[in-house]
């Protein structure tokens, strides 16, 4: 098989196992929910654990990198707030959601299998630094775009509720166990393996569980420059600022990769919540999903190449 459609084919093609179990009524969206509760708090918490506390960290912060990738993604959240009201008409409180929309990749359902696929051990770290860090940053800042300014409780209790978060938590206790040299019990070891191993197979399924409960019927107007940022412009923004940075070509690839990714799924989970353009969100993390696949494969093709 080409190395390409090797690592493409069985990610994308498991989505659509997911998404055609979902439409034939084996699967209902009880079992997306359920497949999710255990990817979100247990399989993904154990593989990251487990995959930084023995992976090889950088013995400095690296900045350059963080700088490549989180400029443009402030840049595109900044530039659909603006999109949301000058050319959709959107309050403000409904402008944060559209920044989340074009800028909150899918890292953990679909961009860790891929990355994982695509370069193996060599993308661990610098997927993993990432992965910690959006939640950590976009997080507080559509909640604050939002629900305004001024209440310094709530933000605090933004702030903990992020750190909180199993994904998080697990990246922390990762490091801080890698770090310090602790080492993990071998029976604790097996458990948290067996536990990992599941993660990429759930969340694949889950997301194509997920897709499948959306309505896919017009009213594309709104969607379509949300689509163009998240999948166009977001990883041509950080390709650029990793090239002006310096960032050594394997960090690049993982970078420019999940800039790629679809809209994730914690956009939509803000709008339900918050009650802001749910037809919108849902369709913007149907068909970037969709334009995702296409993106991603062109890319890969020209990395692996």
């Amino acid at each position: 098989m080409n190395p390409l459609a090797a690592v493409v084919l069985p990610v994308f093609g498991t989505v659509i196992l997911g998404y055609a179990l979902a439409r034939w009524r084996l699967f209902s969206a009880e079992v997306g929910t359920a497949l999710v509760r255990f990817m979100y708090y247990l399989a993904i918490p154990a593989m990251l654990f487990r995959s930084l506390a023995s992976a090889d960290l950088p013995a400095q912060i690296p900045w350059s990198y963080l700088l490549a990738y989180y400029l443009p993604a402030l840049t595109i959240f900044v530039g659909a707030m603006v999109v949301a009201r000058s050319r959709f008409g959107w309050q403000r409180r409904e402008e944060g959601i559209a920044g989340m929309a074009a800028s909150y990749s899918n890292m953990v359902m679909l961009g860790y299998p891929l990355t994982l696929a695509a370069f193996g051990s060599a993308g661990t770290v610098p997927m993993f630094i990432l992965l910690a860090t959006q939640s950590t940053l976009l997080f507080p800042l559509v909640t604050y775009s939002i629900e305004g300014r001024g209440d310094s409780g709530f933000q605090w209790r933004s702030m903990a509720k992020v750190a909180l978060n199993p994904v998080i938590l697990s990246l922390m206790l990762g490091v801080a166990a890698n770090i310090t040299g602790s080492a993990v019990h071998p029976g604790l070891d097996r458990m948290l393996e067996l536990l990992g191993s599941a993660a990429p197979g759930c969340a694949l399924i889950a997301l194509g569980i997920g897709l499948a409960q959306y309505e896919l019927s017009g009213g594309y107007d709104n969607v379509a420059p949300l689509v163009i940022l998240k999948n166009f412009v977001y990883p041509a923004g950080v390709w650029l600022g990793c090239t002006l940075s310096g960032v050594e070509r394997e960090w690049l690839y993982v970078a420019v990769l999940l800039a790629a990714m679809p809209t994730g799924i914690n956009a939509f989970i803000f709008s339900s919540r918050y009650g802001i353009r749910e037809e919108t969100v849902s369709k913007t993390i149907v068909v970037s999903t969709v334009v995702s696949s296409v993106v991603v494969t062109l890319l890969l093709g020209l990395f692996m190449r």
